[in-house]
């Protein structure tokens, strides 16, 4: 293999469209999250309307609050147009999906080197309730 060809491996970010939804859902809705934020917009009924309930919502924003209070640097967020992912949007879907499939060593893994052990118990615990909370099945409220 070329040097070229493993740089692009290794620095090719993947597109929204191939993650699974779950994850590529919440990427869009973080996105959203920040344009809202910069227009001084409430996102919550963009985010209810997204996820069917009120408490997802809830939730998804203490997602967002809760990685605004844990990232080392400046979390990189893609323009909404932008069909793929940043890095830190890559790790966010894979840290969605360890927590999805309630694997917390794998979140570990994933975020170990950035985050401290409080860092990392806060955030998982965010994004699990989060994902319990727009569960199918799940009924809206509060």
């Amino acid at each position: 293999m070329q040097s070229s060809e493993l740089v692009r491996r290794f620095t090719e970010q993947p597109l929204v469209r191939d993650l699974p939804v779950d994850a590529a859902q919440a990427i869009l809705a973080l996105r959203y999250c920040i344009l809202c934020r910069r227009s001084e917009r409430d996102p919550m009924p963009e985010l209810e309307r997204r996820w069917g309930n009120i408490l997802a919502a809830r939730r998804y924003r203490l997602v967002v609050e809760a990685i605004g209070h844990v990232w080392p640097d400046p979390f990189a967020v893609a323009p909404p147009c932008c069909p793929r992912v940043s890095f830190d949007e890559a790790l966010l879907a894979a840290m969605v999906r360890a927590a999805s499939a309630g694997d917390r060593v794998h979140f570990d893994c994933l975020t170990a080197e950035m985050l401290g052990s409080d860092a990392r118990a806060m955030l998982f615990t965010a994004i699990e309730n989060f994902v319990r909370a727009r569960a199918p099945g799940r009924v809206g409220g509060l």
